[in-house]
C-alpha cells in the first residue's frame, strides 16, 4: 500500500501533491498513522516515493519535512460490521448530515479521535500494530464481557473474547477507556457488575470505566425491542455504583475508575459529583463530567467578565431539556451569587426530529432551536451550547447557525465553553454570528 500526498501546506521541498509515498526507513508504508509515526523524530530518514509511474529515493530531513506541512489523502476507515441492537445511527430519520450514517469500528480513529471501538473484528496483526505503534489511550465500547450477552447485544457472534485482547493490550501499557451502555434487561445487574468487576481488575492499564444510558428515538422501526432505564432503575443503578465506586478506590489507591454519565444525576435529581472525582475527565465526550466541567469553566469565565467589566446584562440560551434542567439548578444560583446584575433565560427545545425521550442539547435540530425560540419570543442575542454543531457550525440536521439568526432576526452565537466568555458577548453586542 502507498499513501497518497493531497497537498502541501507549508514551506516547499520535496514532495509534491500526488506523489505516493511507498516506504520510509526500508519498512512498508500501511497508511497515514505509519508515516506519522516514521517520520516522527529527528535525523533523516530514506523515502521511497512514486511519482509520475517511477520510483524515487531520497534521504529527507525530518525537521524540514514536518515544517513542509504535508496533507495526505483522507484515510480508509474499518467499516462497523456489528449490528447492535441499541445503535443510535440505525433510529435517525433521513435527510440528515451524511456523516451521522457512517458506521466506522476503527482502532486507528480511536486513538487519533478518541472514536470508541468495539474490537470486535480486530486481528492478531492489528493488535500487535496497536502495541508496536503504542496507540495509546484507547476508547472500547465493552458492553458486557459475556459471550453470550455480548452476541445479543452486538447482534453477531463473537469469535474474539474482549477480555483476552483487553488484557494482551493492557500488558503493553495501551491505556484503555471503557463505556458499558445499558440496555435494561440485557447487560444490566449481574451482566453490569461482572463487566465493571472484569475491567477493573485490568486497572491501572483501564483508567476510566464509564456507564450509560441506552438512547432511544422516535424511530426505531424493524428493530429489536428495547426500552431505556426508568427513573428507579437509574436510582438503584447510582446506589450500587456509588457502593462500587468506594470499594474500587480502595484497589486504585483513590483514582475514580467507575464513572456514570451526566444523564442519570440529572434526570434522578442527584448531586453532581465533585471535579476531583473526575479526574482529567478522560470521558468528557461520552457526557461524563461534562456538567462539572461547565460550572468550572463558568466561574473562570465570570471572573474574567468581571474583570472586564463587561459582564452582559441578560443572556438567553436556548438547549436541550436535560441542560435546561442543569442550568436552572446550577448554573443559575450560581450566577446569581457571582454576578446578580445578569438575568439568565433558558428556552427549552423539545426535540421534535429524533423524539421526546431525546432530551441532549448534543442531539437538538436546528429547526427545533428556531421552532422553540419563536414560540418563545426571543430578543437580543441566542445562545447556543457547543456540543448542539459540528465543526462545520451545522446541526444533525444541517441547518447552520447563520439560518437560526436569519430565521430569528436576532444574533444566533455558539459559545466555545459557556455563555461568559468574552467572544459570545462581543458577538451579541455587534450583531454576528459564529
Amino acid at each position: 500500500m502507498t499513501v497518497r500526498i493531497y497537498r502541501i501546506d507549508g514551506e516547499p521541498g520535496f514532495f509534491r501533491p500526488g506523489d505516493e509515498i511507498v516506504s520510509i526507513a526500508g519498512r512498508p508504508v500501511r497508511d497515514q498513522l505509519d508515516v506519522l509515526f516514521l517520520s516522527a523524530g529527528e535525523g533523516t530518514a530514506r523515502f521511497i516515493v512514486r511519482r509520475g509511474g517511477r520510483l524515487r529515493t531520497r534521504d529527507i530531513d525530518l525537521e524540514a519535512l514536518a515544517r513542509e506541512r504535508v496533507v495526505f489523502d483522507e484515510m480508509r476507515f474499518i467499516r462497523c460490521r456489528s449490528a447492535c441492537i441499541f445503535c443510535f445511527m440505525d433510529q435517525m430519520p433521513g435527510g440528515l448530515r451524511p456523516s451521522l450514517y457512517e458506521k466506522d469500528d476503527d482502532y486507528r480513529l480511536s486513538f487519533l479521535f478518541g472514536n470508541f471501538v468495539t474490537l470486535n473484528d480486530v486481528r492478531e496483526r492489528d493488535l500487535a500494530r496497536i502495541i508496536e505503534l503504542g496507540l495509546s489511550p484507547l476508547y472500547v465500547s465493552v458492553h458486557a464481557v459475556s459471550r453470550r450477552v455480548r452476541e445479543r447485544l452486538f447482534g453477531r457472534p463473537m469469535r474474539r473474547s474482549i477480555l483476552r485482547d483487553l488484557s494482551r493490550l493492557a500488558r503493553a501499557g495501551i491505556v484503555i477507556h471503557a463505556q458499558i451502555v445499558v440496555v435494561p434487561g440485557i447487560n444490566d445487574g449481574a451482566s453490569l457488575r461482572e463487566t465493571v468487576r472484569e475491567l477493573a481488575s485490568l486497572y491501572p492499564a483501564c483508567r476510566s470505566i464509564a456507564v450509560v444510558p441506552v438512547g432511544i428515538t422516535a424511530h426505531r422501526e424493524h428493530l429489536p425491542r428495547i426500552r431505556r432505564l426508568s427513573v428507579g432503575e437509574s436510582r438503584a443503578l447510582m446506589d450500587w455504583a456509588e457502593g462500587e465506586r468506594n470499594r474500587l478506590r480502595e484497589r486504585t489507591g483513590g483514582d475514580c475508575l467507575l464513572h456514570l454519565a451526566d444523564e442519570f444525576y440529572l434526570t434522578t435529581n442527584r448531586t453532581l459529583p465533585s471535579a476531583a472525582d473526575y479526574g482529567d475527565f478522560p470521558q468528557l465526550s461520552n457526557g461524563v463530567g461534562m456538567c462539572r466541567r461547565f460550572l468550572m469553566e463558568l466561574e473562570r469565565d465570570i471572573a474574567r467578565a468581571k474583570r472586564r467589566g463587561s459582564a452582559p446584562r441578560r443572556i438567553t440560551i436556548a438547549t436541550g431539556i436535560l441542560g435546561a434542567r442543569f442550568l436552572r439548578r446550577y448554573a443559575e444560583p450560581l450566577a446569581a451569587a457571582l454576578v446578580p446584575r445578569t438575568t439568565l433565560r433558558v428556552i427549552v427545545v423539545g426535540n421534535r426530529l429524533l423524539g421526546p425521550s431525546v432530551t441532549v442539547s448534543g442531539l437538538l435540530a436546528g429547526r427545533d432551536i428556531i421552532h422553540a425560540a419563536r414560540r418563545a419570543g426571543v430578543s437580543g442575542c441566542v445562545v447556543i451550547p457547543p456540543n448542539a454543531v459540528n465543526h462545520d457550525g451545522r446541526f444533525i440536521d444541517d441547518v447552520r447557525v447563520r439560518d437560526i439568526s436569519r430565521a430569528l432576526g436576532v444574533p444566533a452565537v455558539v459559545a466555545r465553553s459557556t455563555f461568559f466568555e468574552a467572544r459570545v458577548a462581543r458577538a451579541c453586542l455587534k450583531g454576528r454570528t459564529k
